[in-house]
């Protein structure tokens, strides 16, 4: 057996996701006996091999494969050499993206799944939320991803029914970013404010309004840092006025929204 000091383990939470909590492995060998986790488990396979034994049948997931362990299912597993990043998702954490209207919490049917196209999300989404971000747009990637999850890989997922309510509900959440612009709105916010699931909020608002909400909330902010641009404040300042993290974080979506640089813009 590898000496577990040669392995790389990192977890972490990301503040404004409650229920969640990720996983990078590498350089992983060891036999695992019969457990249980409390939680969902998905791994991304990156390389070396996973060996899972549940319900009698041995499944082994290599690099590209996706790996579904549900919460509370019984299994034993065998690394070698592996490396993966693995989502362990709470209960709770899926039932507020999407409730069944069977009355039961959302199962994996399958154990190894090859679908490139979730492998590449889910491991974008990985990575990204390693790094800092607004709590609006990790939130939103966060549930978007597990959303597209829940639709390819379960029947549970809860589209929700078009209403003359949704235009109301998306104008409320239009004037709360407005209102609220430089600050760090979470998707939950919004959510109390609509009474909507964090994933209708998300689509019924991308559907109405051209973007979803956390884009919304930059092109407010970009259009303010443009008054106070052309009013003649600092850009330091502007970034902070606005709600970026800092100068480059407010220069990258400005040249990316209004195609020119903030002092290209001032310059003007």
């Amino acid at each position: 057996m590898q000496n577990p000091q040669n392995w790389q383990l990192k977890f972490w939470q990301v503040p404004h996701l409650d229920g969640v909590e990720f996983l990078y492995a590498s350089h992983v060998t060891h036999d695992y006996p019969p457990h249980m986790h409390e939680e969902y488990s998905i791994g991304v396979m990156l390389g070396g091999a996973e060996t899972t034994i549940c319900n009698g049948r041995s499944y082994e997931a290599r690099p590209g494969d996706l790996l579904f362990i549900n919460a509370e299912q019984v299994h034993a597993s065998s690394s070698v050499n592996s490396e993966y990043r693995a989502f362990k998702l709470w209960p709770d954490a899926l039932e507020r993206i999407s409730v069944s209207d069977r009355n039961r919490p959302p199962r994996f049917p399958h154990r190894i799944v090859k679908d490139p196209a979730l492998f590449r999300v889910l491991l974008k989404l990985h990575i990204d939320l390693e790094k800092e971000g607004s709590a609006l747009e990790q939130e939103s990637q966060f549930v978007s991803t597990m959303a597209l999850l829940l639709e390819r890989q379960t029947d549970c997922i809860d589209l929700g029914s078009n209403t003359r309510q949704e235009e109301t509900k998306v104008r409320i959440v239009r004037e709360y970013l407005k209102d609220h612009y430089a600050e760090n709105v979470s998707l939950s916010q919004l959510t109390t404010l609509t009474s909507l699931s964090p994933f209708h909020l998300l689509r019924v608002f991308r559907n109405r309004a051209g973007f979803p909400p956390h884009e919304y909330q930059t092109q407010v902010r970009i259009a303010h840092a443009r008054r106070l641009i052309r009013a003649g404040m600092p850009l330091s300042q502007t970034a902070v006025e606005t709600g970026f993290f800092d100068q480059s974080h407010l220069s990258r979506n400005f040249k990316r929204i209004v195609g020119v640089t903030p002092r290209q813009y001032f310059r003007g």
